[in-house]
């Protein structure tokens, strides 16, 4: 089950997205922004990063989408997110890796995983405020949970956010509805 809002005036939520969410830019000038409010233990997450990760980044990479990712750990696991954080700032592509791994051990041997070993608890310190404040761009938007997909035009002040996570259809469907057509 899924709930679909109209988000006005984004130009807030975009203009301290880059402040504090992990943003990879499209090649060249994106139409628009597909936004994922994501915690690393949520089931759906997990759900929708092994099922459309490689469809938004070929968006990326063809110029199309700005993909945001907004930290919004409801279950807890804020030290993990800044891990994520400090992996993304070193290499965006090791970020993409760590984030299928997490997931899909999660959907395919049930496993969460609770720590990154190869960030230290010193690096993921100073993410911290981050992961808070990107708790704070959800709230501004009035996410209620993960996933939460928001999809907007860059020409338009206005999103359309999804809640939860129904399967890849109704993602892509989102994204085409706003991206390509509206």
């Amino acid at each position: 089950m899924s709930d679909k809002w109209v988000i006005s005036n984004v130009g807030d939520f975009l203009s301290k997205v880059d402040k504090y969410a992990l943003k990879i830019k499209a090649n060249g000038n994106a139409k628009g922004f597909v936004a994922l409010f994501y915690d690393l233990h949520c089931p759906g997450c997990a759900l929708l990063d092994v099922d459309l990760m490689d469809y938004l980044i070929q968006l990326n990479q063809k110029g199309i989408i700005d993909i945001i990712f907004v930290d919004y750990p409801v279950h807890r696991v804020e030290k993990l997110h800044a891990k994520v954080r400090v992996l993304f700032k070193k290499n965006p592509s090791q970020f993409l890796s760590t984030l299928n791994r997490i997931y899909s051990n999660m959907i395919e041997k049930g496993e969460l995983v609770k720590d990154i070993q190869e960030v230290s608890d010193e690096e993921a310190a100073g993410e911290l405020q981050a992961v808070n404040e990107c708790k704070k761009l959800a709230k501004l938007v009035k996410v209620p949970g993960t996933p939460t997909i928001m999809a907007g035009r860059y020409d338009r002040n206005t999103g359309v956010a999804l809640f939860g996570y129904d399967g890849p259809d109704s993602v892509m469907n989102l994204i085409r509805e706003v991206i390509f057509e509206f």
